[in-house]
This record gives C-alpha cells, structure tokens and sequence, in this order.
C-alpha cells in the first residue's frame, strides 16, 4: 500500500527528518492525543489529509494543532497501526508518543490581545509576553536542553543554568542563553533582539555560527538573512520592562514593600516567623535574579533563613527593631 503524506511525515518525524516548526506541532499534537481516550479511534485518508496540512502549514498555529480532534470509528489505536505499517516495526509508531511525553515537557500559553501577561516557566524562567505573543516551553533533559518556540513580543528572564542551555526558536531564527534577559520581538520580514543582560546568541538556517549580543546591545536579523547589530539608549530599554515587576532594586527599602514585589513577581505567597522583619531594610539588586537566588541574597544580608513549600516562602528570624 502506498504511504499517505501524513504516514511519510511520522516517518520523518519519528527519523528526525522534519523541520523545527514541524517537530514542535506533531510534537504538541502527539501530547494532545495521548490526553485523550483514544478507544475506536482510526483516521480515514481524508482526516490523514486534513492534519497533515495542519502540521506543515507554516501559518497554522499551536493552539489549532493542538485542537486537531479526530472521528472515532472502529477499534482502539487503529491510526496507530497506520503509522507503525509506514514505519514498518510496530513499536517505532508508540515510539512517536512515548519520546515526545517520557523525554520532554511542554506548556502552551496564548495571551489575551491587550496588555502584558507574565509567564512563569516550569524552569524558573519569567516571560513578559506583550500583544498577542505565543510561546511553547518544553524540556527534554535527555538533551540537556530547555526548548522554546515563540511569536511576538516578549521579555525574557532565564533563570541561570549552565548545564541546561535555553533556546528560543522564531521560525528560523534560534537564539541561545545559558542564563539572562532580552526582549525579543518577531515581525514579518525580520526578529529584533535586545539584550538588558549576559550574552545571547543569534544565529539561523545560513549563519549556524551566529552572532553574540551584549547587554545594551540590538540585533536586527532580516529575511534576507542580514544582520544589523545597534546600540541602544538606557531609555529604550527602560520601556522594554514597562508594566512588568523586571526592576527589583531596592535602596534602603523596608521589607515590608520587598516581600509585596516578591509575591507579585513570583506568585508566592511570603510568611515571616517575626513580624519584626517587615522592619528591616536593605539595599540590594534583585534584578534578573531567580526566586532562590534572591532569597539567598536575603538571608545573607539579614540574619533570617528561607524554607520554599510549593507556593509559600518561610523567612525565619529574629527580624529588626
């Protein structure tokens, strides 16, 4: 029987021979299946068809794929056995759904068309997502690697990791970063980056090497495949971290008002052993810092301890008079 264009794209997949948006989407739809109850589920060619074009159509976005809802008829995996007769070893088909959920992790957020939603990745990292920005986090610790793909505006705080790089693909754009934050806006024609700190790395399909971006730094990548490197003024990047809680520096400030910007950069919810604490006053950056760290810096200023219970932080102490 002659494969369908939907059995040659599991193949490919499954071979590691598809593109970066193609891996993403089978990839989201694989985890959306295997959410539901797949019992007298078979794909006719038809349905074959109308996913494939889902899957490879470069203007599809994740929410649809994941969307993608097949008829249910006869018995249970049917669609599973097509896949394994294109691949010819039945277990390489299970093998689609079980790499994707046993080696990785995924989230999707789509934001509402106004405003800045913020994000908080399975990793630590915040993203500042503006518009109607979308972003896809997974990880796949077999790789050693933390993965997301993105459209839009966002800033991004990457929480600090050396043995896990974090990389954020924008259609064939692939910006790379152990631990640091940027704005990175993608449009039609080309993706702006800006850097407020560390060191990123932009590079793409023609130039694998990439070019380093430094803090206060902007590169332009155009579809022409051109790079533009500028400087920027400490205004402009002071209106890339408008209406998000990016700047935490405190000078001789109460820890009455630190505890509150905590809470509200963190989604945490923060108890003292003392209410004395509230008293004390420090002067720290905590900016571009993760919970933990910041924490850290904390109790090595104050003479207090931190204990992390799901969403709750316990700073014990005797605080300050």
């Amino acid at each position: 029987m002659e494969k369908s264009d939907f059995d040659l794209l599991m193949e490919r997949y499954v071979t590691g021979k598809v593109s970066e948006q193609e891996r993403v989407k089978i990839e989201a739809w694989l985890d959306a299946m295997g959410a539901e109850d797949n019992t007298d589920l078979e794909l006719s060619k038809q349905e074959e068809d109308r996913i494939f074009q889902k899957l490879t159509d470069s203007l599809t976005s994740l929410e649809d794929v994941v969307a993608l809802k097949p008829k249910r008829k006869t018995r249970p995996d049917q669609w599973m056995i097509r896949i394994a007769a294109s691949l010819v070893i039945v277990s390489l088909v299970s093998y689609a759904v079980w790499y994707f959920t046993a080696s990785s992790k995924y989230q999707l957020e789509v934001v509402a068309k106004n405003g800045v939603e913020k994000i908080i990745l399975n990793d630590g990292s915040l993203v500042w997502l503006r518009g109607e920005s979308k972003v896809l986090y997974y990880e796949k610790p077999d790789e050693g690697a933390r993965y997301t793909t993105f459209q839009g505006e966002a800033l991004f705080e990457v929480a600090k990791d050396a043995s896990h790089p974090f990389i954020v693909q924008c259609g064939e754009v692939r910006v790379s970063v152990l631990g640091t934050s940027f704005n990175i806006k993608t449009g039609v024609d080309q993706v702006e980056l800006t850097v407020l700190t560390g060191k990123v790395n932009l590079s793409s399909a023609a130039n694998t090497e990439g070019i380093d971006v430094l803090p206060q730094e902007k590169i332009i990548y155009k579809s022409n495949g051109e790079f533009e490197k500028l400087s920027t003024s400490p205004q402009e990047i002071t209106s890339l971290t408008v209406n998000t809680d990016y700047n935490m520096q405190f000078t001789n400030t109460g820890m009455d008002e630190v505890v509150n910007r905590l809470e509200s950069k963190f989604n945490v919810s923060v108890k003292l052993s003392d209410k004395r604490i509230r008293n004390c006053k420090i002067t720290m950056d905590f900016t571009d810092q993760s919970l933990e760290k910041s924490l850290q810096l904390i109790s090595e200023v104050l003479d207090v301890t931190y204990s992390i219970q799901d969403k709750t932080v316990i700073l014990t102490g005797k605080g300050c008079k």
